[in-house]
């Protein structure tokens, strides 16, 4: 079958209209082969070129205008769902594999293809890591061009100018540059969920133990290697220390805010709460001051039923009918109980007196009340006692 060209095409259109005219003018008697007619007939041809051809730029035209505003509202869309990675550039990831790239936010262009995931620095670095599926290196998050090669087995994001990576089970410490920051390395301890600097310092295992210390920026041991976890505050100000069951917290110049014993430490902006192993709370200032020995999280007044009952109307909407309707109903009349309940650690409640005495220590997921000084208390899962008043089992 033969390829009809666009030169082909308008070839046979023009010689049908030319003898669609000749065949009408005919009828009037025009002769072709005069003067008048050939001068016509070119002043004809040019009209027509001309119209054909503003015809066939006006569908040039639009035919790019519709491709534009596909590609246009195509790029909408995937600058729309590119996730951030700085003012220039984004991030558009494939969740079915290693096909996700960097986008050029100004002219939708695509930077750098092949990646499966990457994961932003903190502070002020600007190298972020990245995954090609098989090895991790490290782009600019301002232009999208690779910095450091992607040639490791394990890598962690920068911090303070540093960056850890892994190669042949042994974790080294890089620079922005790709350089040995110092010679010291360590042996990869899948256990230590992070070798990043904060404050000035990073946890490390060097025995690959378990057992973990701090060392700064040179490379130095500041604190042994001898506790079984080691965390940071949100501010870097603090590190947790535990071991042996028991947690302290330290500062950043390795002052003790908190000394060692069994208890629970969260660090917050305004203060540092203790949690004891009975789920009592202590609350200490940021200079370890304790401000409070005993302090609760929640505090509610408790109700129970009586055997008296009444007539309740409750309004209720009708989604079918789209409509409130009002339904009478008899329940049980309610009555305060003598004693209230308190939340304090790990969201355990207690018995407390309404005028703020305490009756037990909140070792209880949840009380209620069945009388007026009678309560059921939930040990933990289905065990359960009844407590009066004074807080004693009624047998």
């Amino acid at each position: 079958m033969k390829n009809i060209t666009s030169k082909l095409f308008f070839t046979v259109i023009w010689k049908g209209i030319c003898q669609v005219m000749n065949w009408f003018f005919g009828l009037f008697g025009y002769n072709h082969d005069s003067k008048f007619a050939k001068y016509a007939w070119r002043i004809f041809s040019t009209s027509a070129a001309v119209v054909m051809v503003v015809f066939a730029c006006a569908t040039i035209y639009e035919k790019y205008e519709s491709f534009m505003k596909d590609y246009k509202y195509a790029k909408h869309i995937e600058l729309r769902d590119c996730e951030y990675v700085s003012r220039t550039i984004g991030y558009i990831p494939d969740y079915t594999g290693s096909d996700g790239y960097l986008i050029d936010k100004q002219d939708g262009r695509k930077v750098l293809k092949g990646i499966d995931w990457i994961a932003m620095p903190l502070g002020n670095d600007s190298l972020v890591c990245f995954s090609n599926g098989l090895k991790r290196g490290y782009f600019n998050k301002n232009s999208g061009e690779v910095a450091i090669t992607a040639k490791y087995t394990h890598a962690w994001v920068f911090s303070e100018g540093i960056a850890s990576v892994e190669e042949n089970g042994f974790v080294k410490f890089i620079d922005s540059n790709g350089n040995i920051a110092f010679e010291r390395t360590f042996i990869f301890n899948p256990k230590n969920d992070g070798y990043v600097f904060h404050g000035g310092y990073c946890i490390i295992d060097e025995d690959n133990d378990n057992k973990f210390g701090l060392i700064d920026a040179n490379g130095i041991t500041v604190l042994h290697e001898e506790y079984d976890n080691i965390s940071v505050s949100d501010d870097y100000r603090y590190w947790i220390l535990t071991k042996d069951s028991k947690q302290g917290l330290i500062d950043r110049n390795f002052k003790t805010i908190i000394p060692m014993m069994e208890c629970n430490i969260y660090v917050f902006d305004d203060g540092i709460d203790v949690t004891m192993m009975d789920n009592t709370m202590r609350k200490y200032d940021l200079q370890g001051n304790l401000i409070d020995d005993f302090y609760i999280t929640d505090f509610e007044y408790m109700e129970y039923e009586l055997e008296e009952t009444c007539q309740f109307i409750k309004k209720r909407y009708n989604e079918f009918e789209g409509e409130y309707e009002y339904i009478r109903s008899n329940d049980h009349k309610t009555a305060r109980a003598h004693l209230a309940k308190y939340t304090a650690g790990n969201g355990k409640e207690g018995l407390i007196t309404q005028d703020g005495h305490v009756v037990t220590l909140p070792k209880y997921e949840y009380i209620d009340a069945i009388g007026f000084d009678i309560y059921l208390c939930t040990v933990c899962h289905r065990d359960k006692e009844i407590l009066n008043g004074k807080g004693q089992k009624v047998k």
